[in-house]
């Protein structure tokens, strides 16, 4: 915990522990708010915390000032107005990455839409509680640096930027055409937004819905069918949140690593993505590993329904983390 207490965050603390939600029994003896709050609120924690093999992250309770530490250095640092003296941080310290091409092979297999189905699920979750990078990011930072920024390019589009870039090198240029790429980062199926040429946008790929992972449970086994059961329940505790961010970070500095990093294969062109992007965040001076901070409520009905957001949230990245789990197997 960073922490350097002022009385004015006395009260905040004492109404955390008057709501009901934080044990004053969690604490084993006073040395101050700030050790009483870090002590309740640690134990609770753990008491939601689900088993989590595949998604990582750390909860760190800040004051402001050490908020205003990581903000400082992020270009919207002037978007960052404090409404609490304490803040609830998301810290994320290193990049776990989990390769899926080799099951995902064998969930086309069984559906044409299943691949898609898994894909936008977990970005449903994630972006109800905490970042995962999908192979789409990929895609989307390739096409940033080498294709003008259109991940729909097509290689004659493609090689125009290319060409400027790499002049009459044909190995090289061949080596980064969407046609090999898009294979190697991010298949068809596997992105979860798709160009709609008639209204010229993107749009979001639907899921199978929760009947149809259903039915294909009871035409497949083993792995497959533990994958469908997983996406089922992932489904429902989504769709019953709705769209809400359960863990309601404020604000979000660049963070520079996900909780979870899916790929189709952990290779080299996966390392000179994440190498470009960290290069990118060192020098722009702003990566932080810090994902979002949230304001600590001080009403006791604010405390209570936050505290409901974190544990919906916490169960749903259980979910989450099992579903994961069975494409990384």
């Amino acid at each position: 915990m960073r922490w350097n207490a002022e009385k004015d965050v006395a009260g905040l603390i004492s109404a955390q522990f008057n709501s009901g939600v934080l044990r004053p029994r969690d604490v084993p003896e006073f040395k101050g708010a700030g050790d009483a709050l870090a002590h309740g609120f640690f134990a609770w924690a753990k008491r939601q915390m689900p088993r989590l093999d595949c998604i990582g992250f750390d909860f760190v309770l800040c004051d402001l000032a050490a908020v205003q530490e990581v903000v400082q250095y992020q270009e919207d640092s002037s978007d960052f107005n404090p409404t609490s003296p304490v803040y609830l941080g998301i810290e994320i310290t290193e990049e776990n990455i989990f390769e899926i091409g080799r099951r995902v092979a064998e969930l086309r297999d069984v559906h044409p839409r299943l691949v898609s189905t898994a894909m936008v699920l977990i970005n449903r979750a994630a972006g109800r509680t905490i970042w995962v990078r999908t192979p789409d990011e990929f895609l989307g930072e390739f096409a940033s640096w080498f294709w003008d920024g259109d991940s729909q390019a097509t290689d004659e589009e493609a090689r125009e930027t290319l060409t400027d870039r790499f002049g009459e090198d044909e190995a090289e240029i061949e080596h980064y055409l969407p046609s090999v790429v898009r294979p190697q980062l991010c298949p068809d199926d596997m992105d979860v937004y798709r160009w709609h040429a008639k209204s010229r946008r993107y749009l979001p790929q639907r899921a199978l819905g929760v009947a149809a992972l259903r039915r294909l449970q009871r035409f497949t086994s083993g792995r497959t069918r533990r994958i469908c059961a997983e996406l089922e329940k992932l489904s429902l505790m989504v769709q019953r949140v709705g769209n809400r961010s359960l863990f309601g970070c404020d604000y979000r500095p660049r963070c520079a690593y996900a909780a979870a990093t899916l790929t189709v294969q952990n290779d080299q062109r996966v390392g000179e993505v994440l190498d470009s992007h960290y290069e990118y965040l060192a020098s722009a001076g702003d990566g932080t590993t810090y994902l979002g901070f949230t304001p600590i409520a001080f009403i006791p009905d604010a405390i209570r329904q936050q505290y409901a957001n974190w544990s919906q949230g916490l169960s749903i990245l259980g979910q989450l983390d099992r579903v994961i789990a069975g494409l990384a197997a």
